[in-house]
């Protein structure tokens, strides 16, 4: 056992002088360097591997009752690894403390923390997952298979990093409350590891984030409602003070209010969008901008008219005023008559107490709700581009939430949760709520009056077209990429030029990135049953089997 254990250290510091050696010769071959990475990602998962089968087997051999002749002995010996490696030095016989006596370590994980220097977290993860992930011996001697045998396998042949499985294998394990209130729990345990054990050799850490993101929203059907009644008690805008950067005010809203800021900020950040542009720029840009579709322009606000002035705004004596200031900077009468504040009760009349809530608190939130309100108001009526002529009229919901979610889940058949074009979760009570006040796009795509497939009678796609590829898609289609839906392009699969009809089953989001690499024939896209699935090349993937892209679709499987 010695003899193994001095070729391990010889191993050891040869790895390290070669990996040096390696990083001076490569530097002028790419290919090499390449290999080089791949090799040293296998040699870091292998030494994963071994710091959680090393942690386990100082539990087994119950090391932490080791006495402190030995452990001080195993220290100089490592501290000196070319002495034991040249045979001069050897390691100590096993003295342990006697049974009833005090131990220097509780137990293996505060041997682990100590001798390796880790946190207690970091200790007490490798213990537990030892026992998840390895088999192990049990109490009374026989041996226990790991806890989950799908991650197990994944964790043993280095498909993935033993990290990322063990921190899985950790999350798998608080899900099983969830999962053992399923009718069926065995095999619902069973199909979650499976899917985690194939995203995690063949997807990334964001994808298999998403897909845990989806499982716990499906074991838990009331979370999105207690977190969005928990939202319900701090929406607002209040002020916080001020600094030396200025005056800070902080913003609490519900996701209808995130989803409505998030797109105008999209719009106001993205070069390629129209929004924010003259009222008066043409129509029909490259972007697909079609005649008669809103071409940006931010209409002014009732009252807050940067133009000439109103005639009826009478200004102020000219002896209340500094001679010398522009006439169109001057105040107007007016403009500072508020009129006088009533009581509390007249403001806010019916109004209500939350829980220990007193009733200063409660003006307080209200007052922090009715200007948020004001600003979302002003916001969508300077975002819209269809306002009523009538000004007394309701305005229309300008937010476009467009909520992924089953026809039955929706109509109250199913309680399956929806996702947003922005990739958040929402209940489906909530998605039934938001549908009598916003525009919620649901999953019947295509009216009368708005076509879907328009052949060859139209180059670009249309408003209702690139909504319905939001929809289906999320984001861009290519795996790996976690550019959403709003920074990608409506991309014809088959060009336009060569004869490919301007049609949802003709079209794919793509971001501007992967675009020119798909037109650079680094991957293919494939149609299969109306969803656009990616091959991509055999240096990215060697399997070459059709995918979608995981980060925007967790769950969903690989063809071939």
């Amino acid at each position: 056992m010695d003899e193994k254990l001095r070729l391990l250290a010889v191993l050891n510091s040869m790895q390290k002088i070669l990996h040096d050696d390696l990083a001076q010769a490569v530097s002028s071959s790419p290919a090499r360097a390449v290999f080089l990475a791949l090799l040293t990602e296998d040699l870091a998962r292998t030494a994963g591997r071994a710091q959680i089968v090393a942690a386990g087997k100082l539990e087994e051999t119950e090391a932490h009752t080791l006495r402190e002749e030995p452990l001080a002995r195993l220290q100089e010996v490592h501290r000196d690894l070319a002495a034991f490696i040249g045979g001069s030095t050897s390691l100590p016989d096993d003295q342990r403390n006697a049974p009833g006596t005090k131990m220097l370590f509780k137990d293996a994980t505060e041997l682990v923390k100590d001798q390796l220097q880790l946190s207690f977290a970091q200790a007490k993860h490798r213990i537990i997952v030892h026992d998840l992930l390895l088999p192990h011996a049990g109490f009374n001697g026989s041996v226990v298979p790991p806890r989950f045998g799908q991650l197990a396998s994944v964790f043993n042949d280095g498909s993935a990093d033993p990290h990322q499985v063990a921190l899985a294998a950790r999350r798998m394990l608080a899900l099983q409350p969830g999962i053992d209130a399923q009718q069926d729990p065995v095999a619902t345990a069973a199909a979650i590891e499976q899917q985690l054990a194939e995203s995690l050799a063949d997807r990334n850490t964001a994808g298999t984030a998403q897909l845990f993101k989806r499982f716990c929203a499906e074991l838990d059907a009331c979370a999105l409602e207690r977190s969005e009644a928990e939202m319900e008690a701090h929406v607002g805008l209040r002020y916080k003070g001020k600094q030396s950067r200025g005056f800070i005010w902080e913003l609490c809203t519900d996701l209808r209010g995130h989803e409505m800021l998030q797109k105008l900020s999209d719009q106001l950040s993205n070069p390629r969008s129209a929004f924010g542009r003259d009222a008066t720029s043409p129509a029909g840009d490259s972007n697909g901008q079609q005649p008669g579709e809103y071409a940006g322009g931010q209409p002014e606000l009732p009252g807050l008219s940067t133009g000439p002035l109103s005639p009826a705004a009478h200004l102020i004596p000219p002896w209340a005023v500094d001679p010398d200031m522009p006439e169109d900077q001057r105040p107007r009468a007016g403009f500072t008559d508020v009129g006088l504040p009533g009581s509390a009760e007249d403001q806010m009349p019916g109004l209500q107490l939350q829980p220990g809530e007193t009733p200063a608190a409660a003006r307080e939130r209200l007052k922090a709700r009715s200007l948020l309100q004001f600003l979302f108001d002003s916001a969508r009526f300077v975002a819209d581009g269809d306002q009523e002529a009538a000004p007394d009229l309701p305005m229309r919901p300008n937010v476009e939430l467009i909520v992924t979610i089953s026809w039955d889940s929706l109509i109250g058949k199913l309680n399956d949760p929806g996702i947003t074009s922005h990739n958040h979760l929402v209940s489906a009570g909530y998605a039934r709520r938001l549908a009598c006040s916003a525009n919620v796009i649901p999953a019947v795509l295509g009216t009368e009056s708005q076509p879907l497939d328009l052949g060859r009678t139209q180059r670009f796609f249309n408003r209702a077209q690139r909504r319905a590829m939001m929809l289906r898609d999320r984001g861009c289609i290519n795996p790996g990429c976690s550019m959403a839906g709003h920074r990608c392009e409506a991309n014809h699969i088959k060009p336009w030029y060569l004869g490919g009809e301007t049609n949802l089953a003709n079209g794919a989001l793509l971001c501007p990135a992967c675009h020119a690499s798909f037109h650079a024939g680094h991957f293919k896209i494939v149609v299969v049953n109306s969803i656009p699935y990616v091959l991509q090349n055999k240096a990215r993937d060697p399997e070459q089997r059709l995918r979608r892209n995981w980060i925007f679709h967790p769950r969903a499987k690989a063809i071939g």
